[in-house]
């Protein structure tokens, strides 16, 4: 019974430092310049995204919000938002997305929205604060073809849990810190990832500047019936913040 008690009291004290000292969270509103690459199908065969559909480099916003308090052991909360869409227009020849064989030139298109919740403990919070938690990710999205002949959509939506990790190191006597965020899970017929490296400079006030560079990548034939997806997306990334 003694080592319970031990353990329990262990355990709680742990957990007490994973909180944040005060009360307070960060805003930030972004622009990030993708290049996609991979291939998709619906039933069909893959089709290359940039080759075959016609994708190229676009620019989406994408948006985060973090929340710390001082409490221990209820997690601090971190929400996000970010969308990814492309445009394209090709020349085909028996293509098939669908229930359609197309030839011809083709207009294609894909829309996917990403809302994420984050609850995370706090492990370090100096020059090098270290988070860690779990992400609850819904994705919805459609990915279509369409010309004279016809017109074939995929409509998608899921949701998706991933261990999210966060370590940033701040320069000494200096507003300059480096930063890298990352979400990742593997399991049944989807792996999902994305990540951020980037470089930070606060000003006046909680406000700052950020930029550096982003990437997303989705492999699933799981999101709706006959379609698959292994895709990435990259590219750098520019985002105003407010630290408060």
């Amino acid at each position: 019974m003694t080592h319970v008690k031990k353990l329990t009291l262990f355990l709680l004290l742990t957990l007490s430092q994973m909180h944040a000292d005060t009360i307070g969270g960060e805003i930030s509103l972004g622009f990030f310049n993708h290049q996609p690459n991979g291939d998709a199908s619906y039933k069909g065969s893959a089709t290359d995204m940039e080759d075959t559909l016609g994708f190229s480099e676009e620019q989406d916003i994408f948006l985060k919000a973090y929340f710390e308090h001082p409490l221990p052991v209820i997690p601090n909360i971190k929400l996000g938002y970010a969308t990814l869409s492309h445009e394209g227009s090709s020349s085909v020849n028996d293509f098939t997305w669908g229930d359609t064989t197309y030839n011809g030139t083709i207009d294609s298109s894909l829309s996917l929205d990403m809302t994420d919740v984050t609850l995370y403990y706090e492990f370090l919070d100096n020059w090098a604060e270290t988070d860690v938690g779990l992400t609850l990710r819904y994705m919805s999205g459609n990915m279509g073809v369409r010309s004279s002949q016809g017109s074939d959509v995929a409509d998608f939506s899921t949701w998706v849990p991933m261990v999210y990790c966060k370590v940033r190191f701040t320069l000494p006597v200096t507003d300059l810190s480096f930063q890298l965020e990352a979400n990742a899970i593997s399991y049944w017929d989807i792996t999902a990832y994305d990540y951020e490296l980037s470089a930070r400079y606060t000003l006046a006030m909680g406000l700052g500047l950020e930029a550096g560079y982003k990437a997303f990548h989705l492999n699933s034939d799981d999101l709706v019936n006959g379609f698959n997806a292994d895709m990435d997306f990259s590219g750098p990334y520019a985002a105003v913040l407010w630290d408060f």
